[in-house]
């Protein structure tokens, strides 16, 4: 193997997630596939020490803010590469999973600080900045020519993300996501209502209301409450805060099937929970958005119900379908486990992450 040691980083700190996952009590795809990568011998580190607290906080938050108010969304965690930049150095490789971790790593490249190989990942890039205007996406479209490779997980963001800031298209890899199955595979009971679940400021919650309003049944939708405000919520359906992976999990193996509204986008809005929600066997109910309609093997009617993203009557009629057809619920989650464990488990990720990294360093 000739990159023995890269330096993963993230958006937010991973240390405890890490501990869990060793415990089994978190699935390796909230670390991109880091523990996988570790059994097949490659050494992955990461650090929450870029987190710590600063002198310097305030300062670092006005440039964030600049930085992430320009893009509207991005994020720009300069203290993490400033504090990170030894171990970045010492690395044969650098695998920055956000656009907040990535940017500024590629901003010391730019600047000479830094020589060590990136591999970024961008999660929604594309559509942040909308059109190549402004100094914050002439800056980002500089720092993008110092990545070795951009990794993305939907082929129409690997469009969006060339077409908008003239990157080569070698250089921009569409890696599909990928689950740890065994994870969230379990009994296939059903005894529990439909679940809604996701915290991503991508759901449509509203459109879930509409279509739940008419539902003859109870619903659970767990996410964040300041995503619910000014929401006129039907009774019908029990709202609940979010919850520690493995009790999600319990939910999620209980549920009758599961229901994804997502507002269209082209990056990854509720990819992973759509794939973790098939690994755990469950017919599930999902908006056909750009970031999943190519390159994750939906078949609408086969491994899962698709409707069009926004469209309530559509919602509707797929939930009264599911609740109806006993056989209907049963054989999706069965071909949706099926899928899963053939095409999108976390080794799939990992294999395609070795690729990508063992090419960038011959």
């Amino acid at each position: 193997m000739t990159v023995s040691h890269v330096l993963m980083l993230f958006n937010r700190p991973r240390a405890a997630l890490l501990a869990e996952a060793e415990q089994g009590r978190c699935p390796d795809e909230l670390l991109y596939g880091l523990r996988t990568l570790r059994e097949r011998g490659w050494s992955v580190e990461t650090s929450d020490d870029g987190f710590a607290p600063s002198l310097n906080a305030r300062a670092y938050r006005l440039l964030n803010d600049a930085l992430s108010h320009g893009g509207r969304r991005t994020g720009f965690h300069l203290k993490q590469a400033l504090r990170l930049r030894a171990r970045m150095r010492r690395a044969d490789l650098i695998f920055a999973t956000a656009d907040s971790s990535g940017m500024p790593v590629l901003l010391l490249r730019a600047l000479g600080l830094l020589r060590t190989p990136v591999v970024y990942s961008s999660i929604g890039l594309a559509e942040t900045f909308g059109e190549p205007v402004g100094a914050v996406y002439g800056l980002y479209r500089r720092l993008l020519r110092e990545a070795a490779a951009v990794i993305v997980y939907a082929p129409d963001e690997r469009d969006a993300l060339i077409k908008l800031f003239g990157l080569a298209p070698e250089k921009v890899r569409f890696v599909p996501f990928g689950v740890q199955a065994e994870f969230f595979a379990g009994d296939a009971t059903t005894d529990g209502p439909p679940l809604a679940f996701g915290i991503d400021h991508r759901r449509d919650w509203p459109t879930f209301f509409a279509a739940a309003a008419g539902y003859d049944g109870t619903l659970e939708l767990v996410t964040n409450p300041d995503l619910l405000r000014g929401l006129a919520r039907p009774r019908n359906v029990v709202a609940l805060n979010p919850e520690p992976i493995v009790d999600l999990r319990a939910r999620l193996q209980r549920a009758r099937f599961v229901v994804l509204p997502v507002r269209d986008n082209n990056y990854s809005g509720a990819t992973i929970s759509l794939l973790q929600a098939m690994a755990a066997g469950k017919a599930v109910i999902v908006s056909r958005t750009r970031a999943v309609a190519e390159g994750y093997g939906l078949v609408d009617g086969e491994n899962c119900l698709l409707v069009p993203p926004g469209d309530v009557p559509a919602l509707a009629a797929a939930l009264d379908r599911l609740a109806q057809d006993e056989a209907l619920v049963e054989r999706l989650g069965a071909n949706a486990a099926a899928h899963v464990g053939a095409h999108h488990d976390i080794g799939h990720l990992a294999t395609a992450l070795e690729t990508v990294w063992r090419e960038v360093r011959p």
